[in-house]
């Protein structure tokens, strides 16, 4: 049935074109309540509840929220309607009393199915982009989610790796040294220990205490002192005021490894090797520097399958998101290598 069937000819008209006008409308009200009403629910915090990331992660936008904020959706969309009706009839009432109007609203006759048509598009429309929009979050909310189990699958089998043949020597040293040296084969197997123990603790949690890091540091850098003899002389630095802070489990591990392997151990002479922290500003700063240079280290260290270094820089950018959290720099006026990680503070937890 058409509107001419319904009314005068002049009143559906007039009828007709009203309805158009409000159906535009509704497309433009839609978006704006529909955007306006998301930006609030995201301010009133919804996303800080403990369950809010792992159900949008899972099921999407909508199902993520609590239901007030649904409520508060479902109003918006219901005002949206009222809103572009009231907009429209300010517009169709200017239209009626201008020049434009004397002269052409007679001619304009939408039908009802013109007006059906327009209904739907305006629906459609303002669901077709709230759609795209909660796909396309929904999306980068699994590849970060992706990305993170990835980061955590290299930590694990960072941890299930832990150098064999450092085990294996460490072992073997140990068996050699108990009839020589009791007391010393003793003290490497408490450091063996010890470093066994932070290792395991640090796989329970992404993070723990800069204190916790140190400590493996330390039992690490006793046994490959053991080993290594006077050819390895260490310094480790921590601050009182730091030692509680948050880092990524198994930080500075495959940096210090990385520095012996491929800095130390392959010099005749050996050479130092400090761990130091510091705070400058809102970072954090950890700095891991051997003697020798380049040109005195192995290639392997720096190349772009190097496990240790590009390791730790694709966990800082996901931490903490894209940027220079590691720099490597050759000193060659003091024959050294440094590494330095500048992490934001305060840390993002879940690393």
């Amino acid at each position: 049935m058409t509107i001419e069937m319904m009314y005068s000819h002049e009143a559906a008209t007039h009828g007709g074109l009203y309805f158009f006008i409000w159906m535009q409308l509704i497309v433009l009200c839609g978006l704006l309540i529909n955007g306006t009403c998301g930006l609030l629910i995201m301010r009133a915090g919804w996303r800080r509840l403990p369950d809010a990331q792992t159900r949008y992660e899972q099921h999407g936008l909508f199902k993520a929220l609590q239901p007030k904020a649904v409520a508060s959706l479902v109003l918006g969309m219901a005002l949206c309607p009222l809103l572009s009706s009231w907009v429209a009839q300010q517009a169709f009432a200017g239209i009626q009393t201008s020049a434009w109007g004397t002269a052409h609203l007679a001619q304009v006759r939408p039908t009802a199915s013109l007006a059906l048509l327009n209904m739907l598009f305006g629906v459609t429309a303002s669901y077709f982009f709230e759609y795209l929009h909660d796909r396309w979050t929904h999306r980068e909310a699994r590849e970060r989610r992706a990305h993170q189990l990835t980061t955590e699958a290299q930590l694990q089998l960072l941890r299930a790796q832990l150098d064999p043949h450092m085990l294996f020597n460490t072992l073997s040293n140990v068996c050699g040294l108990i009839d020589e040296s009791p007391s010393q084969a003793h003290a490497m197997l408490l450091h063996l220990i010890g470093f066994l123990r932070s290792t395991l603790d640090g796989s329970r949690a992404p993070q723990h205490a800069l204190e916790a890091e140190f400590r493996l540091a330390s039992d690490y850098l006793a046994l490959m002192q053991i080993r290594m003899g006077e050819r390895l002389r260490t310094t480790l630095s921590l601050p009182e005021p730091l030692r509680g802070m948050p880092v990524p489990a198994m930080l500075l591990q495959p940096l210090i490894e990385n520095a012996i392997k491929h800095g130390l151990e392959p010099r005749r002479q050996g050479g130092e090797l400090s761990v130091a922290a510091t705070q400058e500003a809102d970072h954090l700063v950890l700095r891991v520097r051997n003697s020798g240079t380049r040109a005195h280290q192995q290639p392997e260290a720096f190349s772009p399958g190097g496990f240790g270094l590009h390791n730790v820089k694709d966990r800082l950018a996901m931490l903490c998101g894209p940027g220079e959290h590691v720099e490597l720099a050759h000193l060659d006026e003091q024959d050294a290598t440094e590494v330095t990680v500048r992490l934001p503070l305060p840390l993002k937890a879940g690393a």
